[in-house]
């Protein structure tokens, strides 16, 4: 049997990993009292207001009563800095800014969206934030105060570690350790006789895994040459296949084509012999992927005979198909097929009144 071209194993598992996006924030009220006596500080002047905590960063406002510079002469400006950006790591951030007065009428509002903070632009904000005129103007300002209220958003995204260098946690190994002891013979204690070829074993792990050999080696089957056993009416290759999923719990490494619909067959008949409905299953459903004309029929009475019902729906659909039927009914094995399972073929139509098969596909075609 060709070896290693097409890994037919199950149970493969990926690597899993996780991240969270979380968004932190806080509201900082930076209050100005007297603004005649903030007036004529002079520009590039600013007034701070006290640090803040947000999203893990330290920030404060800067706020310049005559702009932060000369060519803005008439308009009054106000930044956000972050105190500690780091190199790593850029800051992502989003706000709400609004200037008040001490009776709630709003002067100047902004917001902004996806902002990057980082040792390059630690500071954003607007030099053109609030006209002059219109604080002065107020009859509000002389003897009350005004408030800058900055409600900001701090978007923390995982380290890029974290994407980059995922910890992969291996395959399982168990299933090549204990096929790499059933290659070497390690501490066999079972031989199997098979059409000719011998099979050694360790007699634990096949009772571990099918309740036929455990009867057989240590139960109520149990004879006393336990020790050899021959095993009739079974293929060695199918035998061979049948200890590599004891095993492995997978089906043997090989060409796609040595999965014909004959091998399949012989080894759900193996898996049903000695109780492994998982391997049963899995041939069920390679069968079920392979019914044509030419087999459907032998398929269809192995699915009766072994309590298949996917299967033996599987069969039923197909002949059922127009241009279907008229060739299965020509076939070697339908005339087999009627003899033996003429009270099964059409189970699907258990509602309705019985009618021989022949006739059912005699209708359908």
């Amino acid at each position: 049997m060709a070896q290693n071209t097409v890994n037919h194993g199950e149970g493969l598992r990926l690597p899993e990993t996780s991240s969270r996006c979380v968004t932190d924030g806080a509201i900082h009220n930076f209050e100005l009292n007297n603004w005649a006596l903030l007036e004529g500080l002079g520009v590039g002047q600013f007034v701070t207001s006290s640090n803040f905590n947000a999203g893990g960063y330290d920030w404060n406002i800067k706020f310049y009563p005559d702009g932060d510079r000369k060519d803005i002469a008439g308009y009054a400006s106000v930044f956000l800095s972050c105190l500690n950006p780091q190199a790593k790591n850029r800051i992502r951030a989003k706000y709400t800014l609004t200037m008040q007065d001490d009776q709630g009428k709003i002067y100047a509002s902004s917001q902004g969206k996806g902002i990057i903070f980082s040792p390059e632009t630690p500071s954003w904000g607007y030099p053109k934030f609030v006209e002059k005129s219109k604080l002065e103007s107020s009859p509000h300002l002389d003897s009350g105060y005004l408030t800058i209220r900055w409600v900001l958003f701090v978007i923390k995204e995982p380290p890029a570690e974290c994407n980059r260098n995922p910890i992969v946690v291996p395959m399982a190994e168990l299933p090549g350790h204990l096929e790499r002891i059933l290659e070497n013979g390690t501490c066999v204690d079972v031989t199997f006789l098979v059409g000719g070829r011998e099979f050694k074993a360790h007699s634990l792990i096949l009772a571990a895994r099918s309740p036929v050999f455990e009867a057989q080696l240590f139960g109520t089957m149990r004879n006393k040459n336990t020790q050899h056993i021959v095993v009739d009416d079974m293929e060695p290759a199918i035998f061979e296949m049948l200890l590599h999923f004891i095993y492995t719990d997978s089906l043997s490494p090989c060409n796609e084509e040595d999965y014909d619909v004959a091998t399949m067959q012989h080894l759900l008949v193996a898996a049903d012999r000695y109780g492994l409905d998982r391997l049963k299953v899995m041939c069920e459903d390679k069968l079920c992927n392979s019914i044509g004309v030419k087999t459907v029929t032998s398929t269809l009475a192995l699915a009766n005979q072994h309590y298949c019902e996917r299967l033996k729906d599987a069969c039923v659909n197909f002949m059922s198909k127009p241009g279907v039927t008229g060739a299965v009914l020509l076939s070697e094995g339908f005339q087999s097929l009627i003899a033996r399972c003429t009270p099964l073929v059409f189970e699907k139509d258990k509602k309705n009144k019985e009618v021989p098969a022949k006739r059912k596909l005699d209708k359908i075609g």
